[in-house]
C-alpha cells in the first residue's frame, strides 16, 4: 500500500509540472540564459527547453512541423507570418530592440569603423546569413546604406547564425564582424567594438508569438507573459537590447 501511494505521489507531482520548448533567436541567448533561470526560480516544477538558432532557419522548422510552443525571433517578420498563417495563438509581441555593433579584436580597425572594410589587411567580414539571420540582412542593410557592399563583397564570410558570425572573429577566421551587440556588450572590451548608427538599418523590433502548440500549455502563456516583465525587461537591457519603441 506504501508503494502504492508514492508512486500516486510521485504520479501526482510529474503531472503539476509543464513542460514547452521555446524558439529563441541566437542574439538573445546571453539574455534569455538569465531570464529562464529566474524564471525557474519561481518556478522550479516547469522545463522550459530552449533552442537557439537563426530566426529564417527555425521558421522552416516550424512549417515543417516542429512543435514549438513560443517562437522568439531577430524581427518581428517571421512571427507576424506564423500569425498570419493561422499558427499562432497570440499575436505579435515586440519585447526587445536589437542593435548592430562593428566587432574587432584589433582595435585600430575598431578606431577606423567601417571605413576598415576597404582596407586590404581586412581579408574576411563575418555576417550571419542575411537568408536566415535578421541580423544578416540588417548588415547588407548596412553595407549598402554605406556603398561599402563592393568593398564587402569578396571578403564575406556568412555564420549561420549571429552567434556563429561572432565566433569566426573571436577564432580569427574573420578579421572584422557586423554582429548583435547583444553577444558581445557584457563579453568583449569596449575598445573591440563600436555601434552602428541605427538610422542606417531598419530598426530590429524584436518579436515573440504564443503558437498553436501552446494551446493548451498555461506555462508557454506564463512565460510569454515574464518576458515582457520587468525582470526579463531589465535582463535585456543589461545586454545591449534597448525597451521598445
Amino acid at each position: 500500500m506504501k508503494k502504492i501511494i508514492l508512486g500516486l505521489m510521485i504520479l501526482s507531482m510529474s503531472l503539476s509540472a509543464d513542460a514547452i520548448k521555446v524558439f529563441a533567436a541566437s542574439s538573445t541567448k546571453l539574455a534569455m540564459q538569465e531570464i529562464a533561470e529566474e524564471f525557474k526560480k519561481h518556478n522550479p516544477k516547469d522545463e522550459i527547453v530552449i533552442i537557439y538558432s537563426a530566426t529564417g532557419k527555425a521558421y522552416a522548422q516550424f512549417t515543417n512541423g516542429f512543435e514549438y510552443d513560443i517562437f522568439i525571433a531577430a524581427d518581428s517578420k517571421y512571427p507576424q507570418k506564423i500569425a498570419s498563417d493561422g499558427n499562432a495563438i497570440t499575436e505579435p509581441l515586440v519585447y526587445a530592440m536589437g542593435a548592430v555593433a562593428l566587432f574587432s579584436h584589433d582595435e585600430e580597425i575598431v578606431k577606423k569603423g567601417l571605413e576598415s572594410i576597404k582596407d586590404k589587411k581586412v581579408k574576411h567580414l563575418s555576417i550571419a546569413n542575411p537568408r536566415l539571420a535578421p541580423y544578416g540582412a540588417a548588415a547588407m542593410e548596412i553595407l549598402k546604406n554605406y556603398a561599402l557592399e563592393d568593398a564587402a563583397k569578396e571578403k564575406l564570410v556568412l555564420g549561420d547564425n549571429i552567434a556563429q558570425s561572432v565566433q569566426f572573429v573571436d577564432s580569427g577566421a574573420a578579421d572584422i564582424g557586423l554582429v548583435a551587440f547583444s553577444l558581445i556588450k557584457t563579453t568583449k572590451k569596449e575598445s573591440e567594438y563600436q555601434l552602428i548608427d541605427q538610422s542606417k538599418y531598419s530598426p530590429m523590433r524584436q518579436a515573440f508569438v504564443l503558437t498553436k502548440h501552446a494551446k493548451k500549455k498555461p506555462l508557454a502563456q506564463k512565460f510569454g507573459d515574464f518576458l515582457l516583465s520587468e525582470t526579463a525587461q531589465n535582463s535585456f537591457e543589461k545586454y545591449g537590447f534597448t525597451k521598445v519603441k
